[in-house]
């Protein structure tokens, strides 16, 4: 950190100034010359640890790994030692104050960058969890420039739209259904009527993210129908992939759009067994209703 000089300039008295003086005011000059670091603005220093790599400290500064390698004369990227002292470029990271709601994938996502990205420039250990008031860095090396998820959608819900972060996910829901065959429409309806497109909410039986599967149905639609057992509910691109599986499925199986709602909210076996109860069919016609909000063009 620059130490904090002084500018006597404008205090020089009156009168003429012997060689002494001058020789004087020279040294005081060059002294406020080599007490200000040239590039103080522009450049901080980091001391390498243990377990660090130049990618991941790259990504903790903002920074990309080629600017970063560059500016040390780095020409192997994978050879760094503990205790050597690098010079970091002022890449424009920015601070983010976590909001309730908020999540990593979403806060990533909304910035551009991977999820892997904001967790290495945070030394974050569980993805799942942060806490409401955190500060993070969010790196600015990594940053494209997203277009507008939204563009086209002209009459999404006012909850979505106080929402960026969570408009985030329309390519998810763009991707995965046109992936399954379904209707873009009806898997976003779908999980605004469940969630909200909350990701991490946990309903009190316990069923979890965007579209609100149950444990044991996620275990299901991930190993059997997906045949990726290692889909995470709690992920929401996976969450909105196992939705919009589980809906072609249902569509197919139940025989229409409207017994795949009803197998989705009443579960199949109970509509084979007993039918629609009331607030299943007031299920149907409530998504059908919110289908409108989410239609393109």
């Amino acid at each position: 950190m620059a130490r904090k000089t002084t500018d006597h300039s404008s205090r020089r008295q009156p009168g003429s100034v012997g060689l002494g003086g001058s020789l004087r005011l020279v040294v005081a000059a060059l002294a406020v010359i080599l007490m200000t670091p040239a590039v103080a603005a522009a450049h901080s220093e980091y001391v390498v640890e243990s377990g660090d790599s130049l990618s991941v400290i790259a990504h903790r500064h903002g920074v990309s790994v080629s600017v970063l390698a560059a500016d040390n004369g780095i020409s192997n990227l994978h050879l760094i030692r503990v205790g050597q002292v690098l010079r970091i470029p002022d890449g424009g990271a920015t601070t983010y104050t976590v909001k309730a709601g908020d999540t990593l994938s979403e806060i990533a996502a909304a910035a551009g960058i991977s999820t892997r990205a904001l967790v290495d420039a945070n030394g974050i250990e569980n993805a799942h969890f942060i806490r409401v008031g955190q500060k993070l860095t969010v790196p600015a090396g990594a940053r494209t420039v997203p277009t507008d998820p939204a563009a086209g959608y002209n009459s999404l819900p006012s909850r979505l739209r106080a929402n960026p972060s969570r408009l985030t996910l329309i390519p998810s829901f763009e991707k995965w259904s046109n992936h399954y065959g379904v209707p873009t429409d009806l898997v976003m309806a779908v999980a605004y009527r469940e969630s909200g497109w909350q990701t991490q909410v946990v309903s009190p039986k316990g069923a979890i993210g965007v579209g609100q599967i149950l444990p044991r149905t996620a275990d299901w639609i991930a190993g059997d129908l997906i045949q990726i057992p290692e889909l995470d509910p709690y992920n929401p691109d996976d969450n909105i992939r196992m939705t919009a599986r589980f809906l072609s499925w249902l569509i197919g199986y139940m025989g229409s759009t409207d017994a795949a709602l009803a197998g989705y909210y009443q579960g199949p076996g109970s509509v084979a067994a007993r039918g629609y109860y009331d607030d299943t069919r007031a299920y149907i016609e409530n998504i059908g209703q919110i289908r409108r909000m989410f239609a393109k063009g």
